[in-house]
């Protein structure tokens, strides 16, 4: 029976999975933000949405770019989502411009 490579695991260079977990993990905290409670705070919770989600985008494209990115690629993406949407708490939306 030949070998298609459909059975095969990940490649060599491939990250492990729990690089893979912390780093998706990160997305999914840059992506999620507690609804708005009032119609005014919409833009503003769009906008900081649309910035965390810049974030996240950024770190997929540069592990995306780099085909041989591995385990530590991984954890250091995740980990750079992780402290720029620090920057960027789910309650800034809700701040006046200068309490930021």
């Amino acid at each position: 029976m030949a070998d298609t490579g459909a059975a095969r695991g990940p490649g060599p260079g491939a990250p492990c999975y729990a690089a893979v977990r912390h780093f998706l993990a990160a997305v999914q905290q840059a992506l999620s933000l507690p609804a708005t409670h009032r119609h005014g705070d919409r833009l503003p919770h769009l906008t900081l949405l649309e910035q965390r989600a810049g974030v996240a985008a950024a770190s997929i494209d540069r592990l995306l770019a780099d085909p041989a990115s591995g385990e530590l690629d991984f954890f250091s993406e995740g980990d750079h989502i992780l402290h720029q949407i620090a920057d960027l708490p789910p309650h800034s939306h809700r701040q006046q411009p200068d309490q930021r």
